[in-house]
C-alpha cells in the first residue's frame, strides 16, 4: 500500500472514529461529556493516538522562545488541572495551555455552568476558575514527559483582593516557573466578578513590575477580553510592549447578554475576535499575538495570517470536530507551501507581509 494511500485511510478512520463517539457525548451534558473525556483521557493518555496524529515537524514554528510542534495549540479551559497533557499532546496539538490554575483550589460557580449551541458550533460556560489549585497540579506538570510545549494560564482565587492576587500571580510564577515553557495572566474571564476591572493601566503597571522579579526569562503573555474598546485595547498592547512581555492572546471569550450568563466562545465569537486582534496587529509592535476565538478551519487561521497573525489556539472547535480540525488544517498547509515551493512554515513567515497574502488569496481554507 502506497503511503499516502495508508495516511488517508488512517485519517478517515480517525474522523468516523470521533464521528460514532460524539452523538454520545452530545447526549451528556456539557460539563459531564467535558469530565467525561478527561477522566478517560488521563486514564490511558496513548488512546490519544487512536484518533490523533503526529505534526509534520516542517510545520514546526517558534512562539516568542518556544517551538511549537505546529501553529494550532489547545486553548486554556479544556485541561484546567493539568490532567491529560499526554493525551493531548498525542492528539497533534503544537502547544498545550492547561489552566486557569488559582493559587489555592476553587470550586467554581454552581452548576449548570456550560451550555452548547450547536446550531452555531458555540459554547457558553460560567465555570469560575474551578481548578485543583497549586499544589495539587504542580506534581503533574513536573511529571509530564512529553516534547510537546506546556503553558500555564494562572488567575486569581475569586476572593482575593487585586493587591492580594499580585502576590498569589508571583507565587504561582515561582513554583511552576521550571515545569512549564510559558506563562499567560488572565484578567479576562467573564466568569470571576470584578476580574476584568482589572485590565487597567494602574493595576497591570504594578502586576508586570511585580513579576519582573518571578519570571526570570520566562514567555509571559496578556489573556484579553473580546469586549474591549479599540482605545483600551491599543492602550493594554502598548503597555504589554513597554513592560517588555512576550506578546498577547486574543480573545477570551464574549459576552452576550441575550444568551445568558458566562462567556460565549465558538464561531459566535469569530468576528468580534478578529477585530480585537486585527486592531492589535495594525499597531505594529514587536511583541507576539496568539490568536484564540472562533478559529474553526484553515479559513479562520489563514486569515489571521493574512492579518500579520501566526500562533492560534482552539477549544471549541475542538470540542466539535475532534482531532480531525488539526489534521485538516495540517493538511491545507502542507499544500500551500507545496503550491508555492515552500520548505516550511518557517520560510513562509520569513516573506514579507504582502507576499503571505497573495499566496492566501489562493487558499480561502
Amino acid at each position: 500500500m502506497r503511503t499516502d494511500d495508508f495516511q488517508r485511510k488512517a485519517y478517515y478512520h480517525q474522523f468516523m472514529l470521533y464521528s460514532l463517539i460524539k452523538p454520545l457525548l452530545f447526549s451528556l451534558s456539557p460539563e459531564k461529556a467535558h469530565d467525561s473525556v478527561l477522566g478517560l483521557a488521563k486514564l490511558s493518555p496513548t488512546l490519544g493516538k487512536i484518533s490523533g496524529f503526529t505534526p509534520d515537524p516542517k510545520l514546526s514554528i517558534k512562539v516568542g522562545s518556544v517551538e511549537w510542534k505546529s501553529s494550532v495549540a489547545l486553548a486554556a479551559g479544556l485541561d484546567k488541572n493539568a490532567e491529560a497533557l499526554s493525551f493531548f499532546a498525542n492528539q497533534g496539538f503544537g502547544a498545550i495551555e492547561c489552566g486557569t490554575i488559582t493559587l489555592r483550589p476553587q470550586v467554581g460557580n454552581p452548576k449548570p455552568r456550560m451550555w452548547r449551541y450547536p446550531e452555531d458550533k458555540s459554547l457558553r460556560n460560567a465555570m469560575g476558575f474551578p481548578n485543583h489549585g497549586l499544589l495539587e497540579i504542580l506534581p503533574r506538570l513536573k511529571t509530564y514527559s512529553d516534547s510537546t510545549p506546556i503553558g500555564a494560564n494562572i488567575g486569581k482565587n475569586k476572593d482575593s483582593t487585586p493587591e492580594e492576587s499580585i502576590e498569589e500571580l508571583s507565587i504561582l510564577m515561582e513554583t511552576l516557573h521550571d515545569h512549564v515553557n510559558y506563562f499567560v495572566i488572565n484578567v479576562s474571564s467573564p466568569n470571576t466578578p470584578g476580574l476584568r476591572a482589572l485590565q487597567e493601566k494602574s493595576y497591570l503597571t504594578e502586576l508586570f513590575q511585580e513579576l519582573k522579579h518571578t519570571r526570570h526569562g520566562k514567555d509571559l503573555y496578556l489573556k484579553i477580553a473580546p469586549d474591549l474598546e479599540e482605545r483600551k485595547i491599543i492602550e493594554l498592547a502598548h503597555l504589554v510592549h513597554e513592560h517588555k512581555l512576550t506578546g498577547m492572546i486574543a480573545t477570551n471569550t464574549t459576552i452576550i447578554p441575550e444568551k445568558g450568563m458566562g462567556g460565549v466562545s465558538g464561531e459566535l465569537l469569530t468576528q468580534k475576535s478578529r477585530l480585537v486582534r486585527q486592531t492589535i496587529l495594525k499597531e505594529k509592535l514587536p511583541i507576539e499575538l496568539i490568536g484564540v476565538g472562533g478559529i474553526s478551519s484553515s479559513k479562520e487561521l489563514f486569515d489571521f495570517w493574512k492579518d500579520g497573525g501566526k500562533a492560534a489556539q482552539i477549544y471549541t472547535a475542538y470540542v466539535y470536530q475532534g482531532a480531525g480540525v488539526l489534521k485538516n488544517i495540517q493538511k491545507d498547509i502542507q499544500k500551500m507551501l507545496k503550491a508555492h515551493e515552500l520548505k516550511t512554515l518557517s520560510d513562509f513567515f520569513n516573506l514579507d507581509l504582502m507576499d503571505r497574502k497573495k499566496i492566501l488569496d489562493h487558499y480561502p481554507g
